[in-house]
């Protein structure tokens, strides 16, 4: 599995088996023993009645209000924000497991350790801005920042704030007092070329500057804000091995954590917008970095939060900036908002000037960036002639035709066309969409065969699966397992017997481990905690007596089937599809029907 990284299954398995899920959740969770099992308030949600259920026996948690769920390893990057193979060293240092190092090629190993290089020029030259800052020569950059940006001692100490002195040489002379090469200074973007081949000078100088740190909390290149007069008023380090600007969004390192605890992102446009609300409560901001949001950034956001945010001034760049992200996020299908703060209002100085409660209110108010972006269309274009409205309407048409989920693009066709004053059946045909208002077809006759087994009966084949590994194998070689085909139920089935096919023993948290996609987790850990926990011997009893059952319900299943495929062909006047199927119906006999998928 991809997401696995290049840890070793048997060590995943042994760090699964040594972490305690109860202890695990209950070092975030007050959890109280209800039964077999353990309650608590989910972290996840707005949760006021214990709805989190952890099994310790099967090695999971889930959910029953927010119905997310899994195992050890999905609770710790669901709370902590991590990926799933920092997730497993993260329990195993817990756990005391050791872990592997990774083999790298020679050619690998060579980038590692210039990696490690380019790191240690960084978190050098972010201990001299540290130092500037404090010293005498940076009195300037402190009183601009504790009294005119209104940040903390302790603010400034968090994210770690410095002062580039006025000069072309501080920096520079500084790494060369540590032994650092000058062209690996430059390569990690804090030195600059000069011209004609004239060495190198401090890229930084006379600015405030900003640390940009990778998901890990590496320092990975600066940016700068000028404290006199001059431009660029903001200046952001050199593309480097390190540091992708479209692939980073600032603070992403410190944010990530609360944007999962709080399910949403706040997206805003600099470094002093994302500390200033940090400061007031609003932990979850991050920033682009000047630049406009690119798909590599949507994705990490829709990774890390349900909803994402998006903070514009309401002047005109604003708004540009709002229709300029819009085709991106609908691309990443990530859900977002957008607030348009007051005129003359940035977040910095809308939180310090009105405070962060009226703030919070008007980030609940946040309406989807949708609306807002077909709003600002129809409220530029020219609605008062006829041909100024079908403008209008193409316009509103590039949105909606990007719009892939067909709801959503019905209900904003409807909104548009009366925002409008048109039908939206003329809408729709103006744009070359569909209205939604066409009966839909008949619907075919469902094939014969296991597809159609109802879904509470495949879940409870599921159920039977994990109560144990004997059962699951019974359940498997009767061919059970083959007629789970329900596309949520599925996948577990197939991971199920992708457990049995390793030789490994059937459990949840087991199964969790081995899905093709971990999004199926929480269904696992739903019907595990239906599973029934028997011992092994009754667990393959009741197994095979569902096959039997199975195999009972069989012959009237596929009569019933045949009779809505005859009463299908009848109204469709296939006379000849009839005589078939009579025929069929005539032949059938429950003697000669075998308990295995039956082709359609």
């Amino acid at each position: 599995m991809e997401y696995r990284g290049r840890i070793p299954d048997e060590k995943i398995d042994e760090v699964r088996l040594a972490a305690d899920i109860a202890e695990v959740v209950g070092r975030r969770v007050k959890l109280i023993t209800a039964g077999r099992t353990l309650k608590g308030l989910c972290p996840f949600h707005g949760d006021t009645d214990p709805s989190l259920v952890v099994n310790r026996a099967r090695g999971t948690w889930h959910c029953f209000g927010c119905n997310e769920g899994g195992n050890v390893f999905t609770f710790v990057m669901r709370d902590e924000g991590l990926s799933f193979p920092e997730a497993v060293r993260e329990l195993a240092r817990r756990y005391g497991v050791p872990m592997p190092k990774p083999k790298l090629s020679p050619a690998q190993q060579r980038e590692q350790k210039h990696r490690q290089r380019l790191l240690r020029v960084l978190e050098l030259a972010g201990k001299f801005f540290s130092q500037q800052l404090a010293a005498p020569v940076g009195a300037a950059a402190r009183e601009y920042l504790l009294a005119r940006r209104g940040l903390s001692p302790q603010t400034i100490e968090e994210f770690g704030l410095g002062f580039a002195p006025e000069g072309w040489e501080h920096l520079k002379r500084y790494l060369a007092a540590q032994g650092l090469d000058e062209r690996l200074a430059m390569e990690a973007g804090v030195l600059a070329a000069g011209t004609k081949g004239r060495g190198a000078y401090d890229r930084f100088r006379d600015r405030v500057v900003f640390p940009i740190r990778d998901m890990g909390g590496r320092v990975v290149s600066f940016g700068g804000r000028i404290l006199g007069s001059g431009e660029p008023k903001y200046l952001n380090g050199p593309e480097s091995p390190l540091f992708r600007k479209s692939r980073m969004l600032y603070n992403l390192d410190r944010a990530r954590l609360p944007m999962r605890r709080k399910a949403r992102a706040l997206v805003v446009e600099g470094y002093f917008d994302v500390i200033t609300l940090s400061a007031h409560g609003f932990t979850e901001a991050v920033a682009p970095m000047g630049t406009a949001l690119t798909p590599d950034q949507v994705r990490l956001l829709g990774r890390q939060a349900d909803e994402v945010v998006v903070v514009f001034d309401s002047d005109q760049a604003g708004r540009k900036a709002a229709e300029r992200s819009l085709p991106v996020f609908l691309s990443e299908k990530v859900t977002a908002k957008a607030l348009l703060l007051p005129a003359g209002h940035d977040p910095d100085t809308y939180v310090r000037e009105v405070g962060a409660a009226a703030l919070e209110r008007e980030v609940a108010a946040a309406r989807p960036l949708t609306e807002v972006v077909l709003d600002m269309i129809v409220q530029r274009g020219d609605t008062a002639t006829p041909e100024g409205k079908s403008a209008t309407a193409a316009a509103c048409g590039q949105v909606l035709g990007a719009i892939k989920d067909p709801v959503v693009r019905l209900e904003y066709l409807g909104r548009t066309a009366a925002a409008l004053g048109l039908p939206r059946g003329v809408l729709a045909r103006r744009l070359g969409l569909p209205e939604g208002d066409t009966p839909a077809a008949p619907a075919r006759p469902a094939p014969a065969g296991p597809r159609n087994l109802a879904a509470n009966t495949q879940s409870i084949i599921l159920e039977g699966a994990l109560a144990a590994t004997e059962a699951a194998a019974a359940l498997a070689a009767g061919g059970a397992l083959a007629m789970v085909t329900d596309p949520e139920l599925a996948p577990v089935a197939q991971a199920i017997e992708a457990v049995l096919d390793a030789g490994g023993q059937v459990t949840a948290d087991r199964v969790i481990q081995t899905l093709a996609d971990p999004a199926a987790a929480p269904v696992v850990s739903r019907l595990a905690q239906r599973a029934p926990l028997h011992d092994p011997r009754r667990a393959e009893a009741e197994a095979r007596a569902l096959l039997a059952s199975l195999e009972r319900r069989r012959p009237r299943r596929s009569r019933s089937r045949l009779q809505a495929a005859i009463a299908a062909a009848e109204a469709a006047g296939d006379l000849a599809e009839v005589a078939r199927l009579q025929k069929q119906r005539s032949q059938m006999s429950s003697s000669n029907l075998v308990l295995k998928p039956e082709k359609d």
